[in-house]
Formats: C-alpha cells, structure tokens, sequence
C-alpha cells in the first residue's frame, strides 16, 4: 500500500502593519471655511496670482476613498531586505579584486602652508603603490599646498593593505610653516582678527548684510514692553553611521565610483569636470521622446564617462552630503594612475573634518511688543562662524530662516554678519539652518511671554501666520522670491495648520499641568514643560509637468539659486515590464529614509492596486536612471514623488486607451484594479498590465517630470511643527532626562505613518543629542589628529535616552497637490533644542542661553538662583 509523502505547504505568513500606538493622526475636511486663501473651498480648479496659474484641484486625484495612502505599510523589500541581511552594498563596503586601499595624512594644524614634504621612506615601504601630494596632484584638480583648516588633506597613500597605507603614512615627513588663524567665532570676532578672505573666490572674512521692514524704530517708541536677549550656539553635528568613504575602478576610458551622497548626478557632475572629463556630457536634463516614454539613448550620452552608484547609504543627514565631493576625484585619479580599483575609508576622527558641521552663532534680540501680546519690533543681530566654506556672500543669507515670526511681525530689522574661519565646513547636518538658530528663537519667544505675562502657547499663536496671512515680497525676508501665484504683489498663506500643531501638541504633553511658576515645586526632582515651534520649507509643494507653474519656473534663465534652467527637475520613469509588474525608475540613493516606499504608495494608488505587491524600484545607479536633482529637507516624497505621480497618471491614461483598443470598450467605461483593466459592464472582458506589455511586445515605458518651486513652494503652504516637551531635572547633580515628548508636525497628508513615526522618533532623538553635546572646540590637542580627544568624549543618545513619544501627524490636505500631500520631514526638526532649553527652565528655573545643555550650566544656574533666594528646594 503506498502512502502518501505530500506534506502541506507551509502557510506564508504576511506581516500586516499597523499604525503605531503612539501616533495620532488629525484629518482636517477637504472642504472648510476656516482655510480663508481659497484654496479649500468647493471648487474643483484654481485660478491664482497676476499670471492665473491653473491647477486642477488635487491634481486629479483626492484624498478620499483611497486603498493604500495614508495606511502603514512596510519597506519595499529591495531596499529594506539587504539592509536588514548585511547584503547592502554601501560604498564603505565595496571589494573588488586587486583593489588598493587609500589612507589620508590630515593637517594638524588649523592654519598652515606646506613648506616641504619627504615621501622617499613611505614610497619604498612593502606594499606601496603611489603617494599623491599637491606636487603630483591632477592639474585640472589640484591638492591645496595652503592648507586652512585643521584636518585638510596633506597627502594620500595608495597600498595593498590598510595597514601598508597607515604605515606609509606616518614615514611622510611634511615641515609646515604656521599661518594666522581664526579657529572660531570669539577669535574670528576679536579685535585685529587674522585675514582669511579667499582670492580664489572674493570671499571675505567678514561678510555684513542688512534687510528690513516697516519702521523699527518708530515702533519701538510706540511698544509698550521693550527687551533685549543675547544667545549663543556652541556648533553641532549629526554623524552618519556610515564611514565617509568611496571607491573607484577604471574600464578603459569609463570611470565608475561608488559613492555616500544625496546628490548623485551633481556629484558626478563635480567628478567629471574635477578629472577633466566633459565629452559628450550632460548633467542638466534629460529629454523624453513625443509620448514622454524614457530615451535609453540619452541616458547612456549622459553616462558613457562617468558612472556614480550610490544605493545604499548608512544615514547622511545632510552632514554627508557632498562632503565627499572634495575627496571623489582624488580618489579616482589615484585609481588611474595606479591602474588598479582603490577605495578610501575615513576614520570617525578625520571625517568630522569633511563633514558639514552646524556653525556657531550668538544672536542678540530687541523685542517690543504691546500688551495684549502682538509684537510689532524686532531687531535681530547674528554673527555665524561658517567656517571654510569659499562660498556664502549674504550677511542674512547665513543666518536661517526667520519667516515663522517675522512674517506677521510688520516691522523688523535683519543684521547679519558672517565669519570665515579656519574651522570645518559648516551646512545642512539633520536640517539646513534649523536647530542652530531656532535655538534662539524660540528661548527668546518664551522670555517675551513671560515678560507679558501670557503662556507661550497663546503667545505663539498671537503671533505666527494662519490660512489667509498676506506678505510682500520685501516683507518675507532673504528667502522669498517671485512666485507665479502672486496677486497684486503679495503671496497668501493657504494650507498651513499652526493654531493645530500648537493645540494638538499641547493637549496631547497635558499642557495644563505646566509650572505657573518656574522652579515652583518643591523637592529634589522637579518636572517641568516646554515647547518650540518650526517653520521649514519642507512644504515646498511643486509643479508637474503640464501646468502652467512648471513652464513659467523651467523657462525662466535661472532658478532662485542661481543654477541652470532643468537643474530643479525631477524626473521619474515607470515601466510596465512582461510580468505586469510596475517598475519604478529613479536616481535617489536611500539612506534609511525610505522614499522608495512612499513613492511607491503614490503610483501604486493612481494605478488602481490595493497592495504594493506588484510595484518593484531600481534606484542608485546613473547609468540606469534619469537626471535628477538631489533629495534632501522632505523633498523626495513630494518631488521625487512627483515626478512619478506625473508619469503614473499619463501611464493610467495610456493603459485605458490600449485596453479600450484591444477590448473594444469605450475607455469612460473601463476600471483599473490590482494590474486588470475590466469593463464596468462586463466583468469577463478584461486584460491585464501584462496582457498589455505582450500586445505592445515589450515593456511599456513612461516618463514624469516634477519641478521645485523656485525657493519657497506654491502659494505658501509651508511646512510647520512643534515639539512639546516634559523634562525632569535632579537639582543635586544637574542630571536631566526628557520624559515624554508630543511631537506635532503639519504633514498635508501623512503617507505611510508606520515609517513616519520612526522617521520623527529619530529626528526628536537626534536633535536632543545636538542639543546637550557641541563640536568640541576648545578640546583639540595641537599636534593630534582633529578632534580625537574631543570625539572620544562626545555623548550620543541611547536607546536609554528615548523618552515617551507621540507622534501627532496633522492631515492639513494641500489641495494643489496628489491626495493632498506635502513634504514633511524637517517640519519640526528645529525645535527640540528650544524645547530642551524652555522646559528645563519651567522645571528649576535656570534660564540657559549658553548652548550646549550640561549638567555643569544647570548647577552652575541653580547656585545662583540659591544666591538670590529664588530656589525653592
């Protein structure tokens, strides 16, 4: 008798997602008549500004009855699986055979010229295969001979080893003539302070600019309360937790690198022009043939020199961004003329010296306000250390984004002045110009409230724009410009939700149980609230190809900031491949942020699936993906994203009137679902995305394009937040810890709040960090290499330091864009510092205005608050 072997098939078991407990979503209607602009009114297209910018309302698609956005989902499993596996290939992780491995000698010192340099020992060394200084440097990118800051590249040893490499190092013999130095904004301020202006550039060492509004000083005479404040911001950084690193091979004439950036084609762009090799290349835009289907042609003329993979990275944060492009071409002359694949792997102590740092500044503030609350003077003052960086003319420029209160302040004055020094590079690390000088602001609007005897939350939304504000061009500050919705020289607030961030965030943290008094409850621990706010451009909403906004930013010479005509497009391809399988095609290296995942919601939503199980990316790569620009400030959802939204909506388009061909079925009464287009009328005559790619015999490609807005976003729907805070305070050690955090963001429409949430849980953790360690200026050894006593004792958050956290994601629905959606994810990001700094004072009563937060300033702080009588133990 024979007996049956089959045994069952194991039950594939699906993880469902779920939204996490600690997340609250807020749904604002489509329709209101609290949003005064217009835009949310019942109406289905907009008409706005002198030159009637027509949008059709949600361009098409609304955020309603919708199967997959707004709904957690995991990561797409391309991307997240490798991570999860160790298979990722980052560029630190790059072996290739017959590689060699580059080692950097760093200056010491912080200013220097090179007087000699002896390379004979290190040559002769076992294992050594080249040594590159600025006396054998690529003619058309040369190696500095000056060197202007402590840790600037002196030499680079090629060798088969990474211990032959570091030996060679230390045999290279350089005598260094010493230089007039400003290592930070105290010296850079000091009186007869060294020159360190750039001929090379016209670069000075101080850079002053001035912008203002309305009269100052009348309205100083007319406030009823006048104040002044003074805060200081000691620097800070975000660390990638990948190495800073690169590798690079040769393929006769073709160069291929791997690489950490956010920017992939403008970082090939800077490789090819440092190396010389510009025929045939094009780094601005990429053309689409009639029916806007991907023209492999133009991408391999693009790519035929240079080719950048960037997949994967370990965290940038901004910090990373371009912070290689220095180092790229170095390393890839190295691998020419060694005709062997090289890869170079910073130290954590020489990368602080290459990534983009946040930059000291001191602010002081003159504040009138009447009493009812309403500011109607500001004076604001900052002086910035921006370190080595060669560009950055603008006294205001540098000294970040202050719309959030001096757009409804209707007189003000901007003084800024910026300081080269003889310091690391200072940029975009976890935000761009946020938590540095957000520091200030928001302490100063806590002080003001006091001083008006108003809790800060009502004093905020006193005086912070709503649907429906109006500003001037000139009134907006240094980073407003012209947008085609202007009507009679004005831009209006529509879709911005700050009286909900404030309301929601205060209920949630139990705002009520804040300290009337500061340091009012007795006892050795003592618990206190803060908050802060944010505005950022992260709600930067922008057109797509086919509106009347996308021709008038994409015809004009120049973008806002000063680049090429295409150099702000987002471009996307989808293809629908023999498996019906959507496929989706761009450039953006994922860094952890998992983009691809809420790209993929957008298109998989327009094309009718209710899963993403049939959606697939290929990313990374430029000789597989079109031009586009970089991602970075909640940008790639949104542009990236819409690009794709672009190409999904025609590929829609396209698909109904292919099926309506083969089915004979009029395309008005044809339905998409899950990959089969079905008639409505009979079900049986269907055809399926792959039925269609056989027809059409070979894949169905499809493009997108999306712009940036210029610089702010459409109709000024900007992105804002706010970070409540409880945080106790043990007044005998002056140790601290944060309890429980309401994190609010306004998000137009939350994609995926599962990734969101871990998305802000990191954001709020790292920013606490920033806030309670600062770039450890004064702990340099001369001599050492840079930082590397102060990087040993530089404190990062644990998972010990994540306190109780609620995410509050506010649906506000942006009705000029798909589903309602704009980008997120810097919304709130300068606040915590403010935060921090606001509730340890409602707690004990310390007022620290000396960034960074240190046990040894809070009991610094309560002595002298014992001094006076005013502890109340």
């Amino acid at each position: 008798m024979s007996q049956n072997t089959d045994k069952p098939k194991p039950t594939k078991l699906r993880i469902e997602p779920r939204v996490p407990e600690k997340v609250i979503i807020v749904n604002q209607p489509m329709v209101r008549d609290f949003s005064t602009a217009g835009g949310h009114g019942p109406e289905d297209v907009l008409v706005e500004g002198d030159e009637k910018i027509v949008t059709k309302k949600w361009q098409g698609y609304p955020p309603k009855d919708l199967n997959l956005v707004g709904k957690p989902h995991p990561a797409l499993p391309e991307v997240a699986i490798p991570r999860y596996t160790g298979k990722a290939l980052y560029a630190s992780r790059v072996l290739l055979p017959n590689m060699l491995h580059v080692k950097l000698l760093s200056s010491p010192h912080v200013r220097a010229k090179i007087k000699s340099i002896d390379v004979s020992k290190a040559e002769k060394m076992p294992g050594v295969a080249h040594i590159m200084t600025y006396k054998n440097s690529p003619k058309t990118y040369p190696m500095p001979e000056e060197l202007f800051y402590q840790g600037e590249v002196v030499a680079f040893v090629a060798a088969d080893t990474e211990d032959q490499a570091e030996d060679a190092i230390a045999a290279i013999e350089v005598d260094y003539e010493m230089l007039p130095a400003a290592g930070s904004l105290q010296q850079a301020m000091a009186p007869n302070a060294p020159d360190t202006s750039s001929k090379e550039t016209g670069r000075k060492s101080i850079a002053k600019g001035v912008v203002e509004w309305g009269d100052v000083d009348k309205a100083y005479a007319q406030a009823d309360v006048v104040k002044e404040f003074s805060y200081y911001f000691n620097g800070g950084i975000i660390f990638p937790f990948q190495p800073l690193s690169c590798a690079a091979k040769w393929d006769d004439d073709k160069l291929t690198m791997w690489v950490l950036t956010q920017r992939t084609y403008a970082t090939r762009t800077i490789l090819a022009k440092a190396l010389g090799i510009t025929d045939e290349f094009v780094d601005q835009t990429i053309k689409f043939d009639q029916d806007h289907s991907f023209d492999k042609g133009e991408m391999v003329k693009a790519g035929n020199k240079v080719r950048l993979i960037d997949k994967w990275n370990g965290g940038s944060f901004g910090g990373a961004d371009g912070a290689m492009d220095r180092i790229n071409p170095w390393i890839g002359h190295l691998a020419k003329v060694t005709g062997r694949p090289c890869r170079l792997l910073l130290p954590k102590d020489q990368e602080l010296s290459v990534l983009r740092i946040k930059p000291q500044n001191l602010t002081k503030f003159k504040v009138g306000a009447m009493k009812d609350g309403r500011i109607i003077a500001i004076t604001r003052e900052f002086h910035v250390n921006t370190g080595s960086n060669p560009e950055n003319s603008s006294g205001v420029g540098g000294g970040g984004r202050s719309e959030l209160y001096l757009h409804t302040c209707p007189n003000w004055r901007e003084i800024g002045y910026l300081y080269r020094t003889n310091t690391s590079r200072t940029g975009s690390s976890r935000s761009n110009a946020q938590q540095e000088f957000k520091w200030s602001w928001e302490q100063m609007m806590d002080e003001m409230a006091e001083a008006l005897n108003m809790d800060p939350v009502q004093f905020r939304l006193l005086n912070t724009p709503h649907p429906g504000t109006k500003i001037a061009i000139g009134q907006g500050g240094p980073t407003i410009t012209p947008m085609p919705e202007m009507e009679n020289g004005l831009l209006t607030y529509d879709c911005y939700a700050g009286p909900e961030v404030l309301q929601e965030g205060a209920k949630n943290i139990g705002w009520e149980r804040r300290n009337t008094v500061a340091g009012g409850i007795p006892g050795r621990f003592k618990r206190g609230f803060g908050m802060s706010m944010n505005q950022h451009h992260a709600g930067r909403v922008g057109y797509q190809e086919g509106e009347g906004g996308y021709e008038w930013v994409t015809s004009r010479d120049l973008n806002a900031g000063g680049q090429a005509t295409g150099s702000e497009t987002y471009n996307g391809e989808l293809v629908i491949n023999a498996q019906g399988q959507v496929v989706m095609h761009h450039v953006q290296p994922d860094s952890g942020t998992n983009h691809d995942t809420s790209m993929a919601i957008q298109v998989c939503e327009i094309l009718g699936y209710t899963t993403l199980d049939h959606i697939r990316t290929i990313w990374g790569d430029t000789d597989t993906t079109p031009v586009s620009p970089g991602w970075g400030s909640g940008l790639t959802t949104q542009l990236q994203g819409g690009a794709f939204c672009n190409a999904a909506d025609k590929l829609r388009k396209d698909l109904l009137k292919r099926a309506s061909i083969a089915l004979k079925v009029e395309e008005e009464k044809l339905r998409i679902r899950d990959g089969v287009i079905s008639s409505t009328e009979d079900p049986k005559k269907r055809v399926s995305f792959a039925e269609l790619a056989k027809i059409n015999k070979g894949p169905i490609h499809m493009g997108g394009r999306a712009c940036h807005p210029s610089s702010i976003g459409r109709a000024m729907m900007r992105g804002v937040g706010a970070c409540f805070l409880e945080v106790e305070v043990d007044t005998w050690t002056g140790d601290w810890r944060v309890v429980r955090a309401a994190y609010t963001h306004d998000a137009g429409h939350v994609m995926n709040p599962a990734l969101a949430h871990n998305d802000q849980t990191g954001s709020l953790i790292q920013c606490i960090g920033e806030t309670t360690d600062s770039i450890p200026w004064d702990r340099e050894f001369p001599g050492t290499r840079h930082y590397s006593v102060g990087f040993l004792s530089y404190r990062m958050p644990t998972i010990m330091d994540i306190p109780d956290q609620t995410n509050i994601f506010i649906n506000s629905l942006e009705p000029r864009w798909y589903f309602g959606s704009k980008g997120f994810a810097e919304t709130s990001i300068g606040c915590p510092p403010g935060a921090v700094a606001n509730a340890i004072y409602n707690a004990c009563g310390v007022r620290i205005r000396e960034h960074p937060v240190t046990r040894e300033a809070i009991m610094e702080g309560l002595r002298e608050l014992k001094a006076k009588g005013g502890l109340r133990a």
